[in-house]
Order: C-alpha cells, then structure tokens, then sequence
C-alpha cells in the first residue's frame, strides 16, 4: 500500500511536470510561434534564405507590386514601378525594416496559430495596397538623383496613395543591390517618410499661425514689423524680405521671419508646446502597425530668443514626414485628423477576406474654425506667393519651407499642404534634402505629384 502511495506520488510530480512543460511551451508558441514558423531555414517558404512562397502585394489598381512565381519572388517588370515602391514594398533581406516583406512577412506567407505556414494552395495571402503605382513613379522621377520623399494621402479617408523615398534602387539588378549593400548608396534602406526627421522650416508656421488664432482675438489686426529681420534678446534673425508692417495673412504668403519669431514670443512657451504636441510633436504615430519616427518639439526652459527660432521652424524643431502630412490632412478635414493606412486589404487564395481596413479618426487637433482659418492662410499663400497656375484646375492651399541644416549647406527643401476638392482630397508632403528653396524645388516636385494623382484618380 505504502508503495502504491509512492508511486502515485511519483506520477502526480512527472504528470505536474508535464502539464507545466506543456503550458510553458503552449505560451511560448503564442508569444514566438511566427518568428520559430518564419525561421529562414524553413524550407517550406524560405529559399535560400529568402521569402519564396507568399502571396501578391499589388497597388489599389490590382497592378503587381511582388509575388511568388515557381517558388521565386519576382518583383514587377516596370524599373520605375520597382524602384518607387520599394520601400513600401521591402526587400527580401529585411534591410528595409518597414517594408511588407519583413513587416508583414506572417500575412504574405499565411501563418496562423493553427496551421502555421501549411496551406491547400502553398502561397500564402494578398495584400492589397492604397498605392498607386503611377503617382509613385512620378514622384519618383521629380525627386530625380536627390534623397528625399514624397506622401501623399485622403485626409478623408486615410489612404497612402504615395510613399516614396530616395536613394533608392533597382531590386531585380545585382549590381544595384550589391551597391546597396557595400553602402555605396548612402541610407538607401531607410524609408524617410517614416523613419526619418526634418528640421520643419518655414512650414512649421502653420502651426505657430493656429497658436496666434487661438491665443489672440485681434490676430487679423496685430501687425509686426520686418526690417529685413528683428533683433530679440540682443540677437538679429534675419528674414529673406524686407516686408516692414506685416499681419498674419502676408507673413504666411511672404514666410517673414520677424512676423513668426515675435509671435511665438508673445504667445509664449506654454501655448507653443499646445499645439504642436497637438499637431503630433512629442507623440507616437504608426501606419499599419509600423512605428514612425517622433517628431520633436520642446522649448522649456529657454530664453525668448530660442522661442522665436522655434517658432518659425528652426531651433531643435524635427519633423517626421508621416507625422507632418496627418497634421496638414487634419487642416484640410476641420481639425480632425485621420489615421493614415496603406494595407488596404488581406485576402487568402480562395477570396476570403482575412483584413479590410477602413478610415479611422484620430484626436482632433484643432477647432474647425481655426482649421478652416489657417486653411485661408495657406490657400493666400498659394494665390499670392507660388501661384496658382502651378497647380492647374485644383484649389491647392499650401506652405513652403527652407530648412536651414547648418552652415555652409544646402537647407532642405519643403513643401506640405492640400488640395480643397471633394473629388480629390489630398494632402501632401515634400521633402528634398539640401535642394534648396522650397518654393520652386519642393514645390515643384508637389506639382507633377498632384497632377498625376488626379488623371489617376479623377481621371483628368
């Protein structure tokens, strides 16, 4: 009897063992299953290392963007298709860390807790995109030889129909990618829609202007005086005009300097950090999951002259592209902004749809009135300063910006805003690093991306 009790003793402690093993290991596979399942020595969808059997990504037109053709992943046949969605794409090393080769890599291959990556059909899920391929490729080819990037998206819907940034290169051509990975092309891996920031300039002033909206009742009638710039505590910012009496609607279309650096002044630190963790400075933003980069405001505890520097745009102000176009887009949709998405849908082979994502309203930034009154500014700025016959047949409300990067270089070149159309709600954001005014250079590019986005999309 005594060693019947040992026994079962003994098997009460191996059966304990067990079912605590088996929990720990239960737990493990739902924490780490996908990594142990996308293991690349897993032959069933890695060849050679690299992704070979999932499913499609293509455009919001149905044009292939990637897919898996004889257990190979092609990309498409087109160089500027191939070259301007890359870095939406991904490449099949997961060097592009935001890209939907590594980002979505469970989806694309159809891993499930369940089945893991085994499926009837053996090619994994498709991904339909918001992009569109041929706004990309002329966003791509108006940024040229220079690093940058251009977003644009349906402030009303949340849509990416662009995303595109440079260097980039020709995924199908081994001597590209062997540049790409010696580092013969600089930063060619980093998505700077997402991943990088911006030193703001003069489009930080749109910001600054919905302060001064909110903080004075006599916005329209407080007047500054330009004399080529202003001196603040004893120190001079210069201005690129001369404007002497300026109000709020020129100093927006003529980006005057002293008018921004002594408004910000006035309307004081506290308010300035307001709006523009409002705006998404100091806040995190994802798209589909991904984390962007943190746009980075901060002027506690500095003296006035830092206050005016930062509130034109400059001082340590950095600006994160994804983050920049959702608070323009916010502008354009009365102060509410909404969430930006570029996964459109997820379907399995057979049709059934896994995902369908739909446009979300984030917190609103500012009162519609205000939005619809910095709206005016922007849209002045348009009419008075970079034209209108530069956007043909579309209501464009913009500003432009010349971010200074340091001395004896090139600023950056800048250029957000939207268009004022319910056909064709876009908001927009130029970047082209160390290209100069942001006027002509920037502006420019956000002229051939706009036109195109509406033969595209209005069919125009």
């Amino acid at each position: 009897m005594k060693q019947m009790s040992v026994r079962a003793v003994i098997m009460l402690v191996i059966t304990s063992v067990f079912v605590a093993g088996l929990c720990i290991l239960c737990m493990f596979y739902v924490t780490d299953g996908d990594d142990w399942a996308l293991y690349p020595a897993n032959t069933h969808i890695f060849n050679e290392g690299h992704v070979s059997k999932a499913g499609s990504i293509t455009d919001r037109n149905g044009v292939v963007l990637s897919h898996s053709v004889d257990g190979v992943r092609k990309y498409n046949d087109d160089l500027l298709i191939r070259k301007s969605t890359l870095h939406a794409v991904g490449d099949l090393d997961g060097f592009i860390s935001t890209g939907l080769h590594t980002s979505y890599l469970p989806q694309l291959v159809g891993f499930d807790s369940i089945n893991g990556v085994y499926q009837f059909s053996g090619t994994g899920n498709n991904i339909k995109t918001t992009l569109d391929s041929s706004v990309c490729q002329v966003a791509l080819e108006a940024l040229g030889n220079r690093a940058g990037t251009v977003g644009v998206y349906n402030y009303k819907t949340g849509e990416i129909i662009c995303m595109v940034s440079t260097p980039t290169y020709d995924i199908n051509s081994q001597s590209d990618s062997k540049k790409a990975k010696d580092g013969e092309y600089k930063g060619v891996y980093i998505n700077r829609f997402l991943s990088a920031t911006y030193t703001p300039g003069s489009t930080f002033k749109i910001i600054t202007a919905a302060a001064g909206i909110d903080t004075f009742e006599d916005i329209y009638d407080r007047v500054y005086t330009c004399k080529g710039g202003v001196e603040i505590d004893g120190e001079w910012i210069s201005c690129m005009g001369n404007h002497g009496k300026t109000d709020i609607k020129e100093a927006v279309a003529y980006s005057c300097n002293a008018y921004f650096s002594q408004l910000a002044v006035d309307i004081g630190k506290d308010k300035m950090m307001e709006y523009a963790e409002k705006a998404g400075f100091n806040q995190e933003f994802y798209m589909d999951g991904i984390k962007a980069e943190t746009s980075y405001f901060n002027v506690e505890n500095t003296r006035n002259i830092d206050l005016a520097w930062a509130g034109m745009g400059q001082y340590t102000n950095m600006m994160n592209p994804l983050q920049y176009l959702t608070a323009v887009g916010a502008i354009a949709n009365g102060g509410v902004p909404k969430k930006p998405y570029m996964v459109k849908s997820i379907t399995a082979q057979n049709g059934l749809p896994l995902r369908q994502s739909i446009g979300q309203n984030g917190s609103r930034m500012i009162s519609k009135d205000t939005a619809d009154k910095v709206a005016e500014l922007m849209s002045g700025a348009v009419q008075l300063s970079y034209g209108s016959w530069n956007f043909k047949g579309l209501d464009v409300c913009a500003k432009s910006g010349t971010a200074e990067v340091g001395e004896d270089k090139t600023p950056h070149a800048e250029f957000v805003g939207f268009v004022r159309n319910e056909e064709l709600p876009l908001a927009f954001v130029v970047v082209v690093e160390n290209g100069g005014t942001g006027r002509t250079v920037a502006g420019g590019v956000a002229s051939k991306v706009l036109a195109a986005a509406k033969k595209s999309l209005v069919g125009e």
